[in-house]
């Protein structure tokens, strides 16, 4: 899987779990310590977050760091 791919999986995952939450990117930021403009460009895809700020993701989500990520790629046909 290429960087573009993984970027646009991660940052619509990203955005449906906000979006489960019922959370602007604002709110979504604010929990972050962030702003809402890197939270649009991750979810965009036009960056990556890093395991760091996946972490800080996870937490916010209420799931482990593991599950994040598994559950973000469990429907890709490609593997990570």
């Amino acid at each position: 899987m290429d960087k573009a791919k993984f970027n646009k999986i991660l940052g619509a995952y990203i955005k449906n779990k906000r979006l489960e939450k019922g959370w602007t990117q604002s709110d979504l930021a604010d929990k972050l310590g962030n702003n809402f403009q890197n939270i649009s460009r991750i979810e965009r895809g036009e960056i990556s977050p890093t395991l760091y700020w996946c972490s800080l993701l996870a937490k916010a989500f209420e799931m482990s760091l593991a599950d994040f990520i598994n559950d973000a790629f469990r429907d890709s046909k490609e593997s990570i």
